[in-house]
């Protein structure tokens, strides 16, 4: 296999928090957006074709605003599971490694000291 590949689990980690934290906060703007614009349509609502209007105007930003707060969190997710999976397989591969370089029998050799050199 060629190269070698690594993660920073504790960068990972950090960035992940970071991005989590804003997108918490982002929701909570997301969320008082659509109760303004609620609230704006209910004080036209007398008006039907302001009414109207405003309602389609803001209508896409109704469904992705909040959609793109919730992909934001499903890829965050996603990413986190990845890298645990990542480093479990790592785990997994470091000890059946270990474990087998404990069970290869050392070859015999005819000399004094050339057994014990391979030990080392």
């Amino acid at each position: 296999m060629g190269g070698q590949y690594s993660i920073d689990v504790a960068g990972f980690v950090s960035t992940t928090d970071g991005v989590a934290s804003a997108l918490e906060s982002l929701g909570q703007s997301v969320s008082g957006a659509v109760a303004d614009l609620d609230q704006m349509v209910r004080l036209v609502t007398t008006e039907a074709d302001l009414a109207s209007a405003l309602t389609g105007a803001t209508e896409e930003r109704r469904r992705t605003g909040p959609g793109a707060v919730q992909h934001g969190g499903d890829v965050v997710i996603a990413a986190g599971q990845v890298v645990l999976a990542y480093v479990q397989a790592d785990d997994e591969m470091a000890s059946t490694t270990s474990g087998a370089e404990a069970s290869i029998p050392l070859p015999r050799t005819s000399g004094t000291g050339r057994r014990e050199a391979l030990v080392r």
